[in-house]
């Protein structure tokens, strides 16, 4: 997929913010949250641009560029990504790192698709750690991280899921660590863990899974995108500049 720029004129600067896989469910939430919120909008996607969809975010008045990448991105990939954005926009002040690929099966199942639980691991934790580690390196003073994990990571026993949920429970723990390293360049990064939600890309579930992770909560439904996304603008927002390594739970009361 090549870029594609909407170029606008602007008398301030705007923030930059980028939002991986932001063609569906909470990533198109989070794009749209932040084109309201006046930002440029650098974007990966999991599909051909859809036009309807990037106009909509344009129509905002900010800059929208697109962006190649890999599904679960070694360390070189996510930094030419990340020069590639800087050569559109000269900055990155904000990473949504949203992923997520969820295999089911229990760990003594002896026809586990080894390959997919590979998959599971690169997309999750390596994906996410490598973008996030070639982004911290340019962001200045005031740069925000915000990685998405699942709520399941914060809670022991969920059958069938023991190694998705490891995956998630990585990078809350990276995360934590590395606020610790951005801190002193006045950067913060927190971790959303998320709820079952009413869409997830990538995943297909059955009736009656939908009804267990419903009846999961404490408020007994499913999650929205846009509420995921409205958790992601504070901790990007002023509101949060005191606030990193943190876990933000987002999924109706699960871990109540």
């Amino acid at each position: 997929m090549d870029a594609v720029e909407q170029n606008t004129d602007r008398t301030t600067p705007r923030r930059v913010a980028l939002v991986t896989h932001a063609d569906s469910g909470i990533g198109a939430a989070t794009a749209l949250a932040f084109a309201e919120s006046g930002a440029d909008l650098a974007l990966t996607l999991d599909n051909e641009a859809d036009s309807y969809f990037l106009d909509t975010l344009r129509a905002y008045g900010g800059r929208v560029v697109c962006f190649p990448f890999s599904r679960h991105p070694n360390g070189l990939e996510a930094t030419h990504l990340v020069r590639a954005i800087l050569a559109a926009f000269g900055r990155i002040n904000v990473l949504v790192a949203n992923a997520e690929y969820r295999v089911e099966g229990q760990i003594d199942d002896d026809d586990v698709d080894e390959e997919a639980l590979e998959e599971q691991i690169a997309v999750n934790f390596k994906g996410v750690i490598a973008l996030i580690k070639a982004a911290s390196k340019v962001m200045t003073d005031g740069g925000r991280i915000i990685a998405l994990g699942a709520s399941i990571a914060d809670r022991v026993g969920t059958p069938g899921l023991a190694e998705f949920a490891a995956t998630r429970a990585a990078i809350a723990a990276f995360c934590k660590g590395a606020a610790h390293d951005l801190g002193p360049r006045g950067i913060t990064i927190n971790v959303i863990q998320v709820g079952a939600m009413e869409v997830e890309s990538g995943r297909t579930l059955s009736k009656e899974m939908m009804a267990a992770e419903r009846e999961s909560n404490v408020l007994k439904r499913l999650g929205r995108p846009t509420e995921v996304a409205n958790a992601i603008m504070f901790l990007a927002g002023s509101g949060a500049t005191f606030i990193t390594g943190s876990i933000l739970n987002v999924d109706g009361g699960y871990n109540a």
